[in-house]
């Protein structure tokens, strides 16, 4: 129960401080997406159901706080935990490195898709300044997701132990 509930409050205080405290302060791509990293972390560390469970809150958070098309974060959100699952089932965690290449993987893969559907629609958003940005926050959220997810398992680890 203790994994639940540090997820959600991270994933809900991640989201809190950077709409409404940071958005002001920081530019977007230096904000990490805790709600990402708690969807992540459920569909890596977090077996069965409860994984599942965990990982709704925060793409609801994500939903609610993205200003795109009515579902498609949340579905997005859930394909990434569904993605993540498939990861954590097939690697094994070694080293800071492995989390560091599955996170910044995840960002990149989530980053075309949604360049992709907004080129599909009409909408041309792509330029090389928004290439650097999005290339920042990737590095910095999968940067934070290595510290946090390292963290959190050790943690646990010791939990259990």
């Amino acid at each position: 129960m203790k994994p639940v509930l540090a997820l959600l409050a991270i994933s809900f205080a991640g989201t809190a401080a950077n709409v409404w405290l940071l958005s002001g302060l920081l530019p977007w791509y230096l904000l990490p997406d805790f709600s990402f990293l708690a969807i992540v972390y459920a569909g890596l560390f977090l077996q069965g159901p409860l994984g599942f469970l965990v990982a709704l809150p925060p793409a609801l958070f994500r939903e609610l706080t993205v200003g795109a098309p009515p579902g498609s974060f949340f579905f997005a959100s859930m394909a990434l935990y569904f993605l993540s699952r498939e990861i954590g089932l097939r690697v094994f965690f070694r080293s800071e490195l492995h989390v560091l290449a599955v996170a910044a993987g995840l960002l990149s893969v989530e980053s075309f898709s949604i360049v992709l559907l907004m080129h599909l629609s009409g909408a041309r958003i792509f330029s090389l300044l928004w290439g650097w940005k999005e290339t920042v926050r990737i590095a910095w959220t999968s940067l934070v997701a290595v510290f946090l997810f390292l963290d959190l398992s050790s943690r646990w680890q010791r939990v259990r132990e």
